[in-house]
């Protein structure tokens, strides 16, 4: 039962951390109007994921995504988290897209991955609104 508890506690300290870093490259990266952009943007997309599933929803993202926007920052983020040691289990090789790996993949894996940004996501969140000042629509 330990060996269960510390690897849970390693997998949301790895997952904090990359959420932590994403947010602070938010920071410096995206002029004040799009780090609140990004802010909203991040704590909609989980209620999209469990509305409308993964595919749709990062199809969407990808959809929105403009260079140097905030969706385009989300969807990199993601790409590079799922190919991250911090997510687990998911092995998500460098040369491939996320929306090719989503359309392509098992229901099994379509749904653990499914579980897998959404905690992501859940840390994503709070530090945003930590550490992002403001709303979009002021």
């Amino acid at each position: 039962m330990s060996d269960n508890i510390n690897l849970i506690q390693k997998l949301e300290r790895g997952r904090a951390e990359f959420a932590y870093n994403c947010v602070k490259d938010a920071l410096h990266m995206l002029e004040p109007k799009k780090q609140k952009e990004y802010k909203s943007y991040v704590k909609k997309i989980p209620q999209m994921i469990l509305s409308n599933g993964l595919g749709p929803t990062i199809a969407f993202v990808l959809a929105k995504s403009e260079d140097g926007n905030a969706y385009d920052l989300i969807y990199k983020q993601i790409n590079q988290y799922i190919k991250s040691e911090a997510s687990s289990r998911i092995r998500l090789a460098d040369n491939t897209d996320l929306v090719q790996w989503i359309v392509s993949c098992n229901s099994t894996e379509y749904k653990y991955t499914s579980r897998e940004i959404l905690s992501f996501f859940n840390w994503l969140r709070r530090f945003a609104e930590g550490l992002i000042e403001g709303e979009a629509d002021e």
